[in-house]
């Protein structure tokens, strides 16, 4: 799994690259403790190149979520594929924050 940050003015952008498995999850951790020390206001995350993420890297995703969202800042996914937006879909993540295809 490969971690790609641009951050340009408030807007963070995350591009994940490859699959985000048990193993993955723990450094998936570690990147987003690095992105709450930032300042912006909004994260994209592009999810184009995740073929699949296991539910320690949802677990994770969502404890990011919830901390930013505690700072008054947004989050939302783009470029995710038909499988994980389905996942995404079937436990109501598309409820807590924006997903786009």
């Amino acid at each position: 799994m490969d971690f790609k940050l641009v951050q340009e003015d408030g807007l963070i952008r995350v591009n994940i690259l490859g699959a985000v498995d048990n193993e993955n999850a723990e450094e998936l951790k570690q990147h987003f403790q690095e992105l709450l020390k930032r300042n912006f206001d909004e994260a994209v995350f592009d999810l184009t190149y995740v073929p699949f993420i296991t539910s320690s890297g949802i677990g994770k995703l969502l404890i990011f979520y919830k901390n930013i969202v505690a700072k008054g800042k947004k989050m939302r996914i783009k470029g995710i594929n038909d499988n994980l937006l389905e996942l995404f879909k079937s436990i109501k993540l598309d409820q807590l924050f924006p997903i786009e295809p």
